[in-house]
């Protein structure tokens, strides 16, 4: 569903059809009224579809006189942002309840679109039994209040083609230790494979968000002392020797081509170019993604039935071997409620029953999604259902999040703007680097907000 992210745009909208937007049954008899559930729909991952007709079965059944309209959207994720952008531009049309980015949270909170939830979680009981205290602070905004229900959390690393690799030379299991082995192995599938895509990650602006996380946070993260943002001092990094480096192993996959084709990187489908097409055909070698590949080969209408035996996944590793030895990057999707909702009850016990755990259930097995929920985590359908999941679920121990303030979207966009920029040749990792230290300042709020690291 991503995110994180490259799978098609996933928003749950409630509005009301009579009256104001927000105005659905108050109280469960419904009186009559509709409440319209919009979503982004990729055909070929019908998981989250299938969650919300049941979820729609059970919340009329249980509201008698409310009905819920399900309608699908098609689109990316990137689609999904601007369409959401829009909608909350007015009460008349903003949606009541939606499926929410959370790197995207806090810019909603400051503006004063998303309610806080709080009243309703403490008095529902699987909030405190079920959800543990690391997936909760996903949706919380700086003022400590939360204000979405995770439906799930992820993690990052790298997969990779055993076939390939045999061809290759390459060792199997694969566990690279530093970014030069990455590297190694795909000059090496180039040489040994050449009618094969030796290396995929995502850096171009149509990736979106996809291209910051996956792509160039997972680099810097892994450099000694890499952050986009210094906590200590409270300032944005706008030049660092781990910055410019993550940009030269950008430069590095391109000018070696050791990457797909331009006109691929460039492709805001190209997720679905990885799972459902390069992978299953041999024709990627590695990829820098997310643990929710699993999940198109899985249930997707395009399903691998031997994506276990014909993949590999290890973590990605830090730069040179420095401790912790590997890097992730967390995020993950949160239903959430618009501020403009005027019926809050309804649309929270929508969300409650949309995130039970047998809806969530539903989602985590068909989407490949880390399971937000404790009970849904140890069910043996959910952790049998994937034999990676555990290494997944695993890299928790290494993995970093987004830093979660309001301006962080806006720095997401000139990071993507120097990968493209890279990816492209239009510049050289240094200059692209030096442009970002300078746009950067405007974009945060004036240069005492930012700080230059080592």
């Amino acid at each position: 569903m991503r995110r994180a992210m490259v799978a098609s745009a996933l928003v749950i909208a409630v509005a009301a059809t009579t009256g104001a937007c927000g105005g659905g049954a108050a109280g469960t008899d419904g009186g009559g009224k509709e409440i319209e559930v919009l979503y982004g729909l990729d055909p070929a991952r019908p998981h989250l579809q299938n969650m919300l007709k049941k979820a729609k079965t059970q919340f009329e059944a249980a509201h008698k006189g409310l009905t819920i309209k399900l309608t699908a959207v098609q689109g990316t994720t990137e689609d999904y942002y601007t369409k959401l952008a829009l909608l909350n531009r007015s009460p008349d049309s903003a949606p009541e309840v939606y499926l929410h980015d959370t790197f995207q949270v806090n810019a909603d909170v400051a503006a004063g679109k998303l309610a806080p939830l709080d009243d309703y979680l403490k008095s529902w009981p699987d909030w405190t039994a079920q959800y543990p205290d690391s997936v909760k602070h996903a949706a919380r905004g700086l003022d400590g209040k939360t204000y979405g229900v995770p439906i799930s959390t992820d993690t990052r690393g790298l997969w990779y083609s055993k076939d390939i690799f045999a061809k290759a030379g390459l060792t199997v299991p694969w566990q690279p230790k530093t970014w030069a082995d990455v590297l190694a192995a795909a000059r090496a599938i180039k040489q040994k494979v050449p009618d094969v895509i030796p290396f995929n990650m995502y850096s171009t602006k149509p990736l979106g968000e996809a291209a910051t996380m996956q792509g160039f946070e997972m680099l810097l993260y892994g450099t000694p002392g890499g952050t986009l943002y210094d906590d200590a001092q409270k300032k944005w990094v706008a030049s660092s020797k781990g910055i410019t480096d993550s940009l030269g192993f950008v430069n590095t996959i391109y000018r070696e081509d050791l990457g797909p084709k331009k006109a691929d990187a460039f492709n805001p489908k190209l997720g679905d170019k990885v799972s459902l097409e390069w992978f299953p055909s041999g024709k990627l070698g590695i990829a820098l993604d997310g643990n929710w590949l699993a999940g198109a080969w899985m249930s997707s209408t395009k399903p691998w039935a031997q994506w276990t035996e014909k993949v590999g996944w290890t973590p990605m590793p830090t730069q040179n071997g420095e401790a912790p030895g590997a890097v992730s990057l967390s995020g993950g999707w949160a239903m959430a409620m618009s501020a403009y909702a005027e019926d809050k009850k309804d649309a929270f016990d929508f969300i409650a029953l949309a995130t039970n755990k047998d809806n969530t259930l539903l989602y985590s097995i068909g989407s490949g999604d880390l399971a937000p929920r404790k009970d849904v985590a140890a069910d043996p359908k959910y952790s049998g259902s994937n034999p990676s999941v555990k290494f997944w679920t695993d890299l928790a121990s290494v993995t970093h999040y987004r830093p979660a303030y309001e301006v962080y979207p806006k720095v997401s966009a000139e990071v993507q703007k120097a990968m493209e920029a890279v990816t492209s040749g239009s510049k050289a990792p240094e200059q692209a680097a030096k442009e970002y230290a300078e746009t950067l300042p405007a974009v945060v709020g004036g240069p005492d907000k930012v700080v230059s690291g080592s």
